[in-house]
């Protein structure tokens, strides 16, 4: 059976659609190669573009051979984030759906769907956001790290009283110098107590946009 892209639901009729890769894939090979999946996820090569998120999503499964249902509401008007590296296909989704709101819940094997978030991921999400805006204040502080001039992806990890105690650049920022300073200053930045669900790692993305625009340094 040949694949075709679903159309995009006309005023929403048929909010409910997949986007399956109907494909062999590395992530099918390995669940049927128990040796290669003992040890979890085996690891994928993504080169996805940041673009409009359902684009990013049928490129994701093309890669991945995932069935990825989702309202068409949930992503209308929302952008992923670039996934360019070999990650885990977890690491990778956390990756491209970092800052739009959404809940992954698995279907099985092979099939993910997204949400919107529950009253959990919500205070999840408030803090989150919490925390960006603290590790803002601490890179605004210093020229070297100020945000505008490059783009940045990383994980945070906070210890019992929300202070960031593990970084890992999923990126460079292009600049050796100023990676080794990004992470002195992140070291420590804390928004308080996090909830008790929070899913960790934190992913944080910077966007090389002017504070001006972007209010990040304001």
């Amino acid at each position: 059976m040949i694949w075709k892209r679903p159309i995009r639901p006309i005023a929403n009729v048929f909010a409910l659609w997949a986007l399956c890769a109907l494909v062999f894939s590395p992530v099918m090979a390995a669940a049927e190669n128990p040796a290669t999946a003992a040890a979890g996820e085996i690891v994928v090569h993504f080169d996805i573009p940041a673009q409009p998120l359902e684009d990013a999503l049928y490129a994701f499964g093309n890669v991945t051979g995932i069935s990825i249902f989702v309202d068409g509401s949930a992503v209308a008007g929302r952008r992923s984030t670039a996934v360019e590296g070999a990650f885990t296909v977890t690491r990778a989704l956390r990756i491209l759906l970092a800052g739009t709101g959404l809940d992954v819940r698995p279907m099985g094997a092979g099939a993910i769907t997204l949400s919107q978030p529950h009253s959990d991921a919500l205070a999840s999400r408030r803090y989150s956001a919490a925390l960006q805006n603290a590790a803002l204040r601490r890179l605004c502080s210093d020229t070297e790290t100020r945000p505008g001039s490059y783009r940045l992806a990383m994980e945070l990890w906070l210890d019992d009283i929300g202070r960031v105690r593990r970084i890992e650049l999923l990126s460079s920022t292009s600049d050796l110098a100023r990676d080794r300073r990004l992470r002195e200053l992140m070291e420590g930045v804390s928004a308080g107590k996090p909830p008790p669900m929070l899913p960790q790692p934190v992913i944080m993305v910077i966007l090389p946009r002017s504070p001006r625009d972007s209010g990040d340094c304001g």
